[in-house]
């Protein structure tokens, strides 16, 4: 064998275990051993992907007419969601994670799915913060420290670059952008001089971080609260337990209490902000029943009840507010706002839908559940 063919042999081995070490798998180091030092976040490149769904006619708006057309065109493995979201443009699906390995290790990461094909565009991965929300046109993720102590937005079209941090004088619960993405709101409690706890919401640009403003005036018994933005831009929804309120934004006037008789599980808002809808049950005829409360936001008044056969853990409106999707148990439930009746209840995941989101023109809807699949669903006719 000559010199010539003895260096492409040596190049042909060392590609073999090249390739053989991109197929090995992250394993966590043991307790014993400490952490490698990473970069806040991991990124794969975006590669140009043919879809692997090709649907039988072109996307059209979801409504009470066509609702039972509605289908699934294409599927995804997930696990451990703890949030799913649309990008602004509708072409991508944004889901934030929480995994755990056997030693107790935790991960926390957020991955670029594009539609309709789901497939990766990008992964981002963290292992010291929680992703606490993505802002809904995509480009941002807040992060919030395990020890709940600070918390940092980074932007996710700019190398991943960290934007701001902040380390405010009280213990942070949740944030959440605004829809339009420039607000960031972060709930939290400080200790007030009389030895009680002062539940409050600070507003921050998510440019920059600077300081907008604070609200507060919320009060339960309950120990255990949240707030922060939904859909509608002139609400900061309050959450603790059994109650449900909502403030303006502008004046900081308090709506309403909205009292359940029972846990609220999950709740939204249309996107124009007039209605609330509120997953609790209730007692109907001396029977505990699952059900959804349309709420009038501004007046608090109860509209109607759906009732539901079998517990729900979400809920999104469409877009225009027509519409209500409902992940109740198995079945991803279509309900009239209106007349408050159920157009359609469609079967597919094997287990529990544990969250769903209308796409912002309002032509999919996104499902994810227990069974640890994502479902891409569209009228087809």
């Amino acid at each position: 064998m000559n010199k010539t063919h003895s260096i492409r042999w040596l190049l042909v081995i060392f590609f073999i275990l090249m390739l053989s070490a991109c197929d090995l798998q992250e394993v966590t180091p043991p307790p014993d051993t400490a952490p490698p030092t990473i970069t806040p976040f991991v990124i794969l490149p975006t590669e140009n992907v043919s879809p692997t769904v090709q649907p039988t006619s072109a996307p059209v708006e979801i409504t009470s007419r066509n609702a039972s057309a509605l289908t699934v065109i294409n599927r995804s493995a997930v696990t451990n969601i703890q949030e799913l979201k649309w990008a602004g443009d509708n072409s991508s699906l944004l889901l934030s994670t929480q995994t755990f390995d056997a030693t107790g290790a935790q991960s926390f990461g957020v991955t670029t799915l594009s539609v309709p094909d789901l497939q990766p565009r990008s992964i981002y991965s963290t292992l010291d913060s929680r992703v606490a929300d993505i802002s809904p046109d995509g480009s941002k993720i807040v992060l919030i420290s395990l020890d709940q102590s600070a918390l940092s937005v980074f932007d996710l079209q700019s190398d991943n670059s960290a934007l701001f941090t902040l380390y405010p004088e009280y213990m942070i619960y949740n944030a959440t952008f605004s829809p339009d993405s420039a607000t960031l709101a972060v709930s939290g409690e400080e200790d007030t001089a009389d030895g009680n706890a002062n539940r409050i919401v600070y507003l921050y640009a998510s440019a920059d971080g600077h300081e907008i403003k604070t609200l507060s005036g919320f009060e339960s018994a309950a120990p255990i609260f949240n707030a922060g933005f939904t859909e509608a831009p002139q609400w900061i929804v309050w959450h603790a337990r059994a109650t449900i309120q909502v403030q303006d934004i502008d004046s900081g006037a308090m709506g309403p209490a909205l009292n359940h008789q029972d846990f609220v599980t999950a709740y939204a808002s249309s996107w124009d902000g007039s209605m609330l809808a509120s997953i609790a049950s209730k007692v109907i005829n001396d029977v505990a029943v699952p059900t959804i409360s349309m709420w009038d936001a501004v007046q608090g008044e109860e509209l109607k009840t759906l009732e539901l056969t079998t517990p729900a853990l979400c809920l999104d409106f469409s877009p225009n507010g027509a519409l209500l999707a409902v992940g109740a148990g198995n079945n991803l439930e279509i309900w009239d706002v209106s007349t408050g009746a159920m157009i359609v209840s469609l079967e597919g995941h094997a287990d529990a839908v544990t969250h769903l989101a209308f796409s912002d023109d309002g032509k999919y809807i996104a499902t994810a559940g227990m069974d640890n699949q994502l479902y891409l669903w569209q009228v087809v006719e």
